[in-house]
């Protein structure tokens, strides 16, 4: 080979191993886009579902929250600022998030794990206010955010960098800035969720009780078997068992007040400092479960009476 065919050669590769690095910039920078999309998704979603649709957390949801409302100001604070060790600040809080995210669905699937939890807040962790196809709930799609971050921080890492490069000096789209990109994301998905909750509040109409009620539970689904079931995925977790005797349900409150005033309560909840309140735990409006029908409390409230009072 002569030296000038070895020159050639060496510039093939130059040129090909430059390619290949810029391309592997390209994919992190990229990834780390797609996880500052999948953080504020997961966090304006969050937020969706607990003041607008009115799901009040559990103590391991607030645990996922704690690591992904910051995760979400970490990702967007790097991006911006451009800082090539953001994945490993990233990573620092993902991972907790995602074995939080796991321990809650095992919490919710697997009945070996509830019974080492109880109600701290109020809400049961093991309770699904979301079931999609009998696996899609909260937590799992929380863990998605988690992992589509984790992967996006391991691709990041696997980037060789010169001194003194960033493969973040560019942002996905050549005409946007990092901050312009980063601006554009964060203000569409709050904007789509302000908006979807402003459309949902303007549809929603206040829980009504209705003035009479039904002779008896005749609908499927307010039979007494679905009463006792309803009364262990939203009562159980604070107010005990029903073989228990469901020992914090004051018998004296039942005997002295109507069908219609109990569930008056239970729609309206009870605040943890309400003075009638003496468990110490808040109550959230419907137990949590906001689809309820009337009908279906008042199959509930008779089992209560009937578990309670016999």
């Amino acid at each position: 080979m002569t030296a000038s065919e070895a020159g050639r050669l060496a510039l093939h590769e130059s040129r090909d191993a430059a390619a290949s690095r810029a391309s592997q910039a390209a994919l992190a920078r990229n990834a780390l886009y797609v996880a500052l999309a999948a953080a504020w998704v997961a966090t304006c979603g969050s937020l969706y579902m607990s003041e607008v649709l009115g799901w009040i957390p559990c103590l391991w949801c607030w645990y996922q929250r704690i690591a992904m409302y910051p995760l979400a100001v970490i990702l967007a604070a790097g991006l911006v600022l451009r800082d090539h060790r953001l994945p490993k600040y990233a990573l620092c809080l993902a991972i907790p998030g995602a074995l939080a995210s796991t321990y809650h669905i095992l919490l919710q699937k697997v009945p070996a794990f509830a019974r080492f939890e109880s109600c701290v807040i109020g809400v049961p962790c093991s309770a699904d206010y979301l079931n999609l196809f009998g696996f899609i709930t909260i937590p799992m799609l929380a863990l998605a955010a988690f992992v589509i971050v984790i992967v996006a921080c391991v691709i990041a890492l696997r980037v060789p960098l010169a001194a003194g490069e960033s493969y973040l000096a560019q942002a996905p789209l050549p005409a946007l800035s990092p901050s312009a990109t980063v601006s554009l994301i964060v203000v569409a998905i709050v904007a789509l969720f302000t908006l979807s909750g402003a459309m949902t509040r303007s549809r929603q109409a206040p829980p009504s009780i209705t003035s009479t009620l039904p002779a008896a539970p005749s609908a499927v689904g307010t039979s007494r078997e679905a009463a006792a079931a309803l009364y262990e995925q939203a009562c159980a977790g604070c107010h005990g068992p029903a073989n228990a005797g469901m020992q914090l349900i004051r018998e004296e409150y039942l005997r002295q007040h109507s069908d219609l005033e109990v569930i008056a309560l239970i729609r309206a909840g009870r605040s943890a400092t309400d003075p009638d309140n003496f468990s110490g735990k808040a109550m959230p409006a419907n137990g949590g479960q906001i689809g309820l029908s009337d009908e279906q409390l008042v199959a509930l409230v008779r089992y209560l009476r009937e578990v309670r009072e016999r």
